[in-house]
């Protein structure tokens, strides 16, 4: 860590000696935006899984145990990232997603062209490639949040943004001949996985350079007297942040970690994220078999338009949530009721089977609940709490994932089955929102203003 850390203080010397801190920090947030911009390849695990159950014979509970080991990696080591983040800085995560990225589809692509269906070799390439996304996308978000503190809803939501349209693009891409098999009406994989290899080489390089702007002295990247205002945390005022010029890991990191833990607040959130973000996780990792029990006449020709037109809903929406967040925040209007809309949308969206209402959903929770957990518990912390919370993600997107591969598998009629799944997940949704409106009870019991 030492060693990487030492690298990152070499670059961030040389170019803030050669270009100025304006330049640096607008250099920064651009180069973290274009990583957010490509990072969402596995958002695209959708469109593989014709491929793996035509071409290499996997029963769909063998693919969600795929995506599920991927949504494990991408999500349960967040809380460590995030904790690396924030006494390392953020280059450490680019440096990390460098060497999970390009082995793991490295080798994918070669499973898939010696034919290989051995579904725990891609379990283990895919938790390590739902890992490098991870610390790709969270090393960005880091970045261009903690460049602009003072716009928290913009600077949060831009690279969320970026992120969700990755998938937009990728599923478009995707689309080229060169991407396709000739005798098969599926993806050639093999060209795929080895793209996305050489892709990220290239990209972390980049952003582990771009990353390392962020260890510029505190009081020349941004403004200090604003953080430190922004950043007082909800539990105990004699905790809040004073930056000293060379220190990288906040002071009272692991006090005001630990208060956070204790905060039975904190915890009343993640259960709700577990039941909101679960469904829709799990909607977006298997839209394919979604679209071949309800519509198997139009599956062939319109899976990747569908895949982009739930990107395109979602990464609109993160971007207006941004800016909303940031209107509220002036008029000093609770942030908790944008949360509410998008979880009450994201309800009806999974009980019609909505693509547009379930994407603003998505897009919508994971842009809200950052942004609220920066607004409470402070956003030079952010690396280690909304770390903490991408638990959620994995044990929600794990469990229903599961359970829809088991009930998509099962004998019988198979639309009946995925619609009565999604009576359920429509039910867990609406004991989110009941959750939300709880913690911001306790949060008005104390004060705390969300803005």
């Amino acid at each position: 860590m030492k060693i990487v850390q030492n690298v990152s203080y070499r670059i961030k010397s040389y170019l803030s000696q050669h270009i100025s801190t304006t330049n640096l920090r607008l250099s920064a947030f651009l180069i973290s935006l274009i990583s957010c911009l490509v990072s969402g390849s596995i958002l695209l695990f959708t469109l593989f899984t014709p491929s793996f159950h035509d071409i290499l014979g996997l029963t769909y509970l063998q693919i969600n145990f795929i995506a599920s080991l991927s949504a494990g990696g991408m999500y349960l080591c967040l809380p460590v990232l995030g904790y690396l983040s924030d006494c390392y800085g953020p280059s450490i995560l680019s440096f990390l997603s460098v060497w999970f990225f390009v082995p793991s589809y490295a080798l994918n692509s070669y499973l898939v062209q010696c034919g290989n269906n051995n579904v725990i070799l891609y379990c283990i390439t895919f938790c390590m490639i739902g890992l490098a996304t991870s610390s790709l996308y969270f090393s960005s978000l880091l970045s261009c949040a903690k460049i602009f503190p003072k716009q928290k809803g913009l600077a949060i939501s831009l690279p969320i943004s970026c992120y969700g349209l990755s998938s937009l693009m990728g599923s478009q891409l995707l689309k080229l001949n060169y991407f396709q098999m000739k005798e098969r009406d599926v993806l050639n994989l093999v060209r795929v996985f080895s793209f996305f290899a050489w892709l990220y080489l290239v990209m972390g390089i980049f952003s582990f350079i771009s990353s390392s702007i962020v260890l510029v002295e505190q009081d020349v990247l941004y403004d200090l007297e604003e953080t430190d205002v922004e950043t007082t945390p909800l539990i105990n005022e004699e905790l809040t942040p004073q930056r000293s010029i060379r220190s990288v890991d906040p002071p009272n990191h692991r006090q005001r970690y630990i208060s956070f833990l204790k905060d039975y607040s904190a915890w009343i959130i993640l259960f709700s994220l577990i039941l909101n973000i679960g469904p829709l996780e799990s909607y977006q990792n298997n839209l394919s078999s979604i679209t071949a029990i309800l519509e198997p006449v139009r599956m062939k020709s319109n899976l990747s338009d569908k895949v982009g037109l739930l990107a395109l809903s979602s990464t609109i929406t993160r971007l207006a949530v941004g800016g909303l967040s940031d209107i509220f925040h002036k008029k000093q209007i609770n942030a908790v009721w944008i949360l509410v809309v998008v979880i009450v949308l994201g309800i009806f969206g999974q009980w019609n089977n909505n693509i547009i209402l379930n994407g603003v959903s998505y897009g919508g929770v994971f842009t809200t609940y950052p942004t609220i957990v920066a607004s409470v518990w402070g956003i030079d912390i952010m690396g280690s709490t909304w770390g903490s919370f991408m638990v959620a993600p994995a044990v929600g997107s794990i469990v229903f994932s599961l359970f829809y591969g088991k009930i998509a598998d099962r004998q019988g009629d198979s639309q009946k089955n995925v619609l009565t799944y999604f009576r359920i997940t429509s039910f867990a949704l609406f004991l989110s929102c009941i959750l939300v409106l709880l913690a911001f009870r306790i949060w008005k019991k104390r004060g705390q203003v969300l803005v």
